[in-house]
């Protein structure tokens, strides 16, 4: 049984628990626990009819060789009152469906604030995803240590996606800790055929608007026009960020230079790594970036394109010969992106980034728990 750390419903974009359950679901059976949850939390989400009463529906369905099981749930999550009343809904419906489905073991991501805890007094082995730092909401820096404590206290094993991660484990839980960072699809991003282009450009990529919660990047393109007068911004993505960076891009002359594309589906968006010169990873500097395996970053070196990233610590680890860390600034950016766009050197090996290869891994972890 797998419990995901956001439902997936409502959820675009192929995330680390979907790569992984692709490749196993071929040698196991595998269940999803699923829950109707907004897309966006505003206040016209929480007077729809309709959502509201999907999400208090239970059902089950076998859809591409996966069981999909929809526990009842409500989402007004900020509520303590409400985390405990969809807490003992949602134990109750974990136990029917391990006696039922005879599962044997559960996987369960950083999902508290959905329905609270999964039950810890199973006859199974519980393993805990972490793959996010378990942060305060309020502050991205601070651990929110008495969460973090009960998924780890409790599970007979704890993924880290990073080294920093695991760093920040207590020692007395060590003996149960393992490296399993996020991958990439090897052979889907190396088998696109390239293309030329139809024009003598450059273009800087920021592929997935919900990295930085700041804008900072945005300042950058007007300074870099300076040095390369043939460059464009591609900004690919949609969300809720969407609509500030439309808004705060429009009080630039160059407007048109920035491309916007909003959502593009996983499997049409290859063809803009691949139109990328430099991508950009710019987020803030805080405890849970620094402790971050950035998907965008290795989907960035399978396509083989230099990388300028804020200098956050599992990057450093990784030492990942195409990744340009810098300050989260507009003038250190301009400085390694100019240094990113003549970039002539190695890529790292990515073998043991394969999807493929991390869920092998994580079959011989289960197999050890």
């Amino acid at each position: 049984m797998w419990i995901p750390h956001q439902t997936w419903l409502n959820r675009y974009g192929i995330t680390r628990d979907k790569h992984l359950i692709e490749n196993l679901k071929s040698k196991h059976e595998i269940h999803i626990i699923q829950h109707t949850h907004p897309s966006n939390y505003n206040f016209l989400t929480f007077i729809k009819p309709k959502l509201l009463i999907d999400s208090l529906k239970d059902w089950i369905i076998f859809k591409d060789g996966l069981y999909h099981h929809h526990i009842r749930h409500l989402y007004f999550t900020r509520f303590n009152m409400i985390v405990k009343f969809n807490n003992r809904i949602f134990q109750r419906k974990i136990r029917e469906i391990i006696k039922e489905f005879g599962i044997e073991l559960l996987v369960c991501g950083p999902n508290y604030y959905l329905h609270g805890y999964p039950p810890f007094d199973l006859s199974i082995p519980i393993v805990f995803d972490y793959l996010d730092f378990l942060a305060d909401f309020k502050n991205p820096n601070i651990e929110n240590s008495k969460v973090l404590y009960n998924y780890i206290e409790n599970s007979s094993g704890i993924l880290c996606v990073s080294q920093a991660l695991i760093d920040s484990i207590n020692d007395k839980y060590k003996n149960k800790t393992y490296y399993l960072p996020n991958g990439v699809d090897l052979k889907f991003f190396q088998s696109f055929k390239d293309f030329e282009k139809k024009e003598d450009l450059k273009y800087i990529s920021l592929i997935g608007l919900s990295i930085s919660e700041s804008l900072f990047f945005l300042d950058i393109f007007p300074e870099i026009k300076k040095y390369k007068n043939n460059i464009k911004m591609l900004l690919v993505g949609g969300g809720h960020r969407l609509p500030p960076i439309k808004n705060y891009l429009k009080k630039y002359k160059n407007y048109r230079d920035y491309i916007l594309t909003n959502y593009i589906p996983y499997e049409k968006i290859r063809e803009y790594f691949n139109m990328t010169d430099v991508g950009l990873y710019p987020t803030l500097k805080n405890h849970y970036f620094d402790s971050a395996c950035p998907l965008k970053v290795m989907e960035y070196s399978a396509a083989l394109k230099p990388v300028v990233s804020t200098d956050l610590t599992e990057l450093r680890n990784l030492n990942f010969p195409n990744v340009f860390l810098a300050k989260p600034t507009k003038k250190d950016f301009i400085e390694k992106i100019l240094l990113a766009l003549d970039y002539k050197g190695p890529f790292p090996n990515l073998k043991e980034f394969d999807w493929k290869y991390l869920s092998g891994k994580l079959e011989n972890i289960f197999k050890n728990i």
